[in-house]
């Protein structure tokens, strides 16, 4: 790969992680008075609307009418389309709720989710560093609850309904861009149906004022992070991206403390520092087995 290739991948990869860490957490917070579910159902028809555009422009339908009509494919994709709402509505509550911070920890968490969900469901073997790992997210979360007194249900569901959401995701390979076009356009009835039901009971916030422009924008939103990671994607390794992908959790704590205010008390900063302890760990074995590989 040449290195003005990879350059363009690191920046495409910095443009995704930029987006998903800086600018979701500031763009959800700017809705006037709209619950989550509002906010999630119009992030998927609008999504659906602008990547309908994007495919007719790119030459994709032909790929997803191929799709379409696999039984085990569309029926693999209507169970991820589900599994990544929840992410997106989990995501959206809290934002509005003011907790970026354990949405935040939540990301920290999720590669480790995977693995976890890996060894559990696939049989995949850990290695000591990835157990040694997955046990300090353990004591991380445990720690969380002693402080709070219950789950942190948006650390755990987060993490857990992304990882969820991959697991299927891996059964299929389908690109990127396909998947979540038909994952979001099986899920689009119910969207459309609960549009209709607020819009019938005069909930609606949706009209031509800022919040109305906000839910038509969250589709282009959704598709520009995802664009630039698989751009990213066909031009640096995936070890690079693995390592780039802690970007994004860390720019949305720094967000939260910074841009919103958000307490990091020092329990918080106990948890955070142990999950980086986790990470450090299992990336120092990645590049060691890195370089062993490579000579």
């Amino acid at each position: 790969m040449p290195k003005d290739e990879q350059t363009k991948g690191f920046l495409y990869a910095f443009l995704a992680f930029l987006g998903w860490g800086v600018l979701f957490p500031i763009y959800f917070s700017l809705y006037d008075g709209v619950g989550s579910y509002e906010v999630l159902i119009h992030r998927i028809i609008w999504s659906v609307f602008f990547m309908a555009i994007y495919l007719g422009f790119s030459g994709g339908f032909a790929q997803v009418l191929c799709l379409l009509k696999q039984k085990r494919t569309r029926n693999a994709l209507f169970l991820s389309g589900i599994l990544v709402s929840f992410n997106w509505w989990i995501y959206v509550y809290a934002v509005g709720s003011g907790q970026i911070l354990e949405a935040s920890l939540g990301y920290f968490i999720n590669p480790l989710m995977n693995m976890l969900l890996g060894a559990i469901v696939l049989k995949e073997r850990l290695n000591t560093a990835c157990k040694f790992g997955i046990s300090i997210v353990f004591c991380a979360v445990a720690f969380q609850i002693y402080l709070l007194g219950s789950l942190p249900v948006i650390a755990i569901f987060l993490p857990l309904s992304f990882a969820l959401y991959a697991l299927v995701r891996k059964q299929i390979r389908v690109q990127a861009m396909h998947g979540l076009f038909i994952e979001t356009l099986l899920v689009l009835p119910f969207s459309l149906i609960y549009f209709v039901y607020i819009f019938m009971s005069k909930e609606s916030h949706f009209g031509v004022n800022f919040n109305g422009f906000l839910m038509v924008f969250s589709g282009i939103l959704t598709i520009f992070p995802l664009v630039a990671f698989n751009a990213a994607a066909t031009r640096i390794s995936l070890t690079s991206l693995g390592f780039m992908q802690y970007l994004s959790p860390a720019l949305a704590a720094l967000v939260a403390v910074f841009v919103f205010n958000e307490d990091m008390s020092t329990g918080r900063a106990v948890s955070f520092a142990l999950i980086w302890v986790a990470i450090g760990v299992v990336s120092f074995d990645v590049i060691l087995k890195t370089r062993r590989k490579n000579g």
